[in-house]
């Protein structure tokens, strides 16, 4: 079953960091961005948490350690809200994107390295090219309406 949630509590956050531990950020795409800087996110769990605490949303299925993915942007107030992969899963890339696609209810970006192959997962999924970065390239999805709850924290109360 996918989660699509902010904040975390302790078995989550051991979950989330076991998956952070077997997945390689081979082309260097799951960061977040704090005073110009590049944090990234495999090698600052705590970091992932204190956004996740502040507002970003996380994605990832229970019980699959392949991957997950994030919405970042809500904890530092900026105007765009970007989309992190970490998964060399291309089936899995797909079903998270489906489930952060369906409960936004903004524009969303992603920024990917150009020999990234989730390029073509993105693109799939509704993302469109909006712009080139040097070594990178800029996809955007543009929010369509439908009525559907947006996202909100778990309501199991741990």
């Amino acid at each position: 079953m996918l989660k699509c949630k902010e904040g975390l509590n302790k078995k989550e956050k051991k979950f989330v960091k076991y998956i952070l531990e077997e997945n390689i950020d081979l082309y260097s795409d799951f960061y977040v961005t704090s005073n110009n800087i590049r944090i990234p996110i495999r090698d600052n769990p705590d970091v992932l948490f204190d956004y996740l605490n502040k507002g970003d949303v996380i994605v990832y299925e229970e019980n699959n350690e392949n991957g997950l993915a994030i919405v970042t942007g809500w904890s530092d107030k900026a105007s765009r809200k970007y989309v992190k992969v970490l998964t060399s899963n291309e089936h899995l890339a797909s079903n998270l994107l489906k489930i952060i696609n369906w409960n936004a209810n903004i524009d969303l970006y992603a920024k990917l390295k150009k020999n990234n192959p989730l390029i073509k997962v993105f693109q799939r999924n509704g993302y469109s090219f909006k712009g080139d970065r040097g070594s990178e390239i800029l996809l955007m999805r543009q929010y369509i309406y439908h009525p559907q709850k947006i996202y909100k924290k778990d309501e199991e109360g741990e």
